[in-house]
């Protein structure tokens, strides 16, 4: 059941397979996309392999290359945690961040990355919704039409052998996919990878809610860790030495 990862953005894209099943992480970008599509042609897959498009929270670094990716996969099912519905119903807006602090928890993240000039282009050809800011957080996705069905507790589709855990701190529908079985956790923006050693993000809509979420995190078995930005870790022995 292993886990790859597709640089095709800022944020990390990936893509899972569990059987006979593959699902696609945070798809964050247009450029994103078409790394799925080549990984399949790569492996002669048809195109229908992509079962699923999921993401670890409702950012646009995160899901701004969904609609790209229905061009490419127009049978593949779109699922979100069940909150997310409150942000397409309009009943909530997304977490809001201060402009200086928004500005603040992306530029070390743009730093950190190679070839920022052609990450910044595939953002700016990729949708632009589902953005932190005064006047653009509403501003939502119009091309498709998610399934906000996912949640704690409850099977996720084509996973079988993972489990989905609520992590709210970055922003209040941020999620993880554990793997109990290969020891793996797929964290989004709850933990990092910025300095090399894993790191709590400190670029929160709810600095409390995460402390809390990492305790949740802490008592898991994990080997390998899946950030959202930065490179996976591999051969932990958990997360006691990660950042706080």
């Amino acid at each position: 059941m292993p886990v790859h990862l597709l640089r095709g953005g800022y944020a990390n894209t990936y893509a899972i397979e569990d059987g006979n099943s593959l699902v696609a992480v945070d798809v964050g970008t247009s450029s994103a996309a078409k790394k799925i599509h080549q990984y399949l042609s790569d492996r002669s897959l048809p195109a229908p392999a992509l079962q699923m498009v999921t993401a670890t929270h409702f950012h646009m670094d995160h899901v701004g290359g969904i609609s790209q990716l229905l061009h490419l996969f127009p049978e593949t099912r779109i699922c979100f945690i069940t909150v997310v519905e409150d942000y397409l119903k309009r009943n909530k807006k997304l977490a809001l961040f201060a402009p200086s602090k928004w500005l603040k928890g992306l530029v070390p993240i743009v730093m950190a990355e190679d070839n920022h000039l052609k990450k910044t282009a595939a953002a700016l050809l990729s949708d632009k919704f589902a953005i932190p800011l005064p006047l653009l957080r509403t501003h939502l996705p119009s091309e498709f039409e998610p399934e906000c069905v996912l949640d704690e507790g409850q099977p996720i589709p084509y996973l079988p052998h993972w489990e989905l855990l609520r992590t709210p701190g970055h922003t209040p529908d941020s999620i993880c996919f554990y793997n109990s079985d290969e020891r793996s956790l797929i964290s989004g923006d709850t933990i990092l990878n910025m300095r090399g050693c894993g790191e709590l993000n400190t670029f929160c809509s709810n600095c409390g809610s995460i402390k809390e979420s990492f305790k949740r995190l802490v008592p898991l078995t994990i080997h390998t860790l899946y950030p959202g930005h930065g490179k996976p870790l591999h051969n932990l022995d958990g997360l006691g030495r990660i950042v706080q």
